[in-house]
């Protein structure tokens, strides 16, 4: 299986040069001495191996206001939303099933409605403390104080897993991402919780994003439903990276044996 993992513009590549020789040679008897076939012939069978390569792309993600994609948002205040489209490009040679990985920190904090009103009688609420939404999606956060995250259309949820205070969502796109496409945003935009000030003043919130790719010949089953494929595709990997280092966060419960 070739997989290739890519976070913002790093990419990995690698290519082999792949040569069989093959000699032919027979022996016969013939009036009872040995006669030696004298005839030779070399075949040389050239394989170059494809390359499975993406790029993570987020082009509106503009947070400071000066059109540069992935810098920092300061002093952020309650129910903000940025714009945010994370999406992956295949740059390599062959088709590939592809996957998002989001982890949204979460918090026991106090937020209210958009009234003021405290939620949960004001009690400490374990929470995500941002939530994305597709493009036609209706922001809950502006409203309840918390949403639910929901991505476009022509993305499926596999995973959803709360681990280390993070929400872990796991995505494959609905599509085969062929060399040279890029696939829809996973979401468009994403909002901070209606926390109530003085809970979380200086502390730094990191949302990752993880992008992976993995070759679609031989690697997703029978099914199909492209989503499956992905799905055993995906389940394959998990299995085959338990415990190297750039796996996925979230590892369905699978454990290290």
């Amino acid at each position: 299986m070739a997989f290739r993992k890519a976070l913002k513009k790093n990419k990995k590549s690698l290519r082999f040069l792949a040569v069989l020789f093959c000699a032919v040679s027979a022996a016969g008897l013939a009036g009872g001495t040995m006669a030696y076939l004298t005839d030779h012939k070399e075949t040389v069978n050239t394989f170059t191996v494809g390359k499975v390569s993406i790029e993570g792309e987020e082009p509106g993600w503009d947070p400071d206001g000066n059109d540069d994609p992935g810098g920092i948002a300061e002093d952020i205040v309650p129910t903000q939303s940025w714009r945010k489209d994370p999406q992956i490009r295949n740059v390599g040679k062959n088709d590939a099933y592809v996957y998002m990985e989001v982890s949204v920190p979460m918090a026991d904090v106090i937020y209210t409605d958009a009234s003021g009103k405290r939620a949960n009688d004001g009690k400490l609420s374990h929470i995500e403390l941002f939530e994305f939404d597709g493009e036609e999606k209706v922001v809950q956060t502006l409203t309840d104080g918390i949403g639910i995250s929901e991505q476009n259309d022509s993305w499926t949820l596999l995973y959803k897993k709360e681990i280390n205070n993070c929400m872990v969502y796991t995505f494959c796109f609905n599509k085969i991402l062929k060399p040279e496409e890029t696939s829809e945003p996973l979401f468009h935009k994403i909002t901070f919780a209606n926390v109530v000030e003085g809970q979380l003043d200086e502390e730094k919130l990191d949302v990752k994003v993880g992008y992976y790719a993995i070759q679609t010949l031989n690697t997703g089953g029978d099914s199909e439903s492209v989503t499956e494929q992905a799905k055993n595709a995906y389940d394959k990997y998990i299995i085959q990276n338990l415990g190297q280092e750039g796996t996925v966060v979230n590892t369905n419960g699978k454990e290290e044996k």
